[in-house]
């Protein structure tokens, strides 16, 4: 049973909200995953906790930066690694929050199923640079 980690997105229409899941390759994107690992909710908005100054209220100090959105992202780190571990391949989404998060030190790589590997290359091309190599 090959196990990818994903987003598997809930919320509503325009406003999406991610939980990042392992579960089986096969399943739908909203089926019942093996295992929640966190959330991701991809629209900026301003977080309980965060103090906005007075003078923010006045129209058109959100462009200039004085009142600070924020995308919101958890996950647990432990359960991650443990499936990483395990074997389950990450989504390419999920790679890149995974390595911005600081989750994933090593960059991650693709081997995707449509690009020739080096070993694909036919004989007759190997063998006659081969030869060319030799005989210089």
């Amino acid at each position: 049973m090959p196990v990818r980690i994903r987003l598997a997105r809930h919320g509503y229409k325009k406003n999406p909200l991610y939980h990042i899941v392992a579960i089986n390759s096969k399943r739908p994107r909203e089926g019942k995953p093996l295992e929640t690992l966190g959330i991701y909710d991809p629209i900026p908005k301003l977080r309980a906790g965060v103090v906005v100054p007075p003078q923010a209220n006045v129209f058109g100090n959100e462009a200039e930066g004085l009142i600070k959105k924020e995308k919101e992202i958890k996950w647990n780190v432990d359960r991650i690694n443990y499936w990483l571990g395990v074997g389950a391949e990450p989504t390419r989404s999920v790679v890149k929050l995974l390595e911005r998060g600081g989750v994933l030190t090593t960059p991650h790589k693709w081997q995707h199923a449509w690009s020739p590997t080096p070993s694909s290359t036919t004989p007759s091309s190997s063998t006659s640079s081969t030869q060319q190599t030799i005989s210089q």
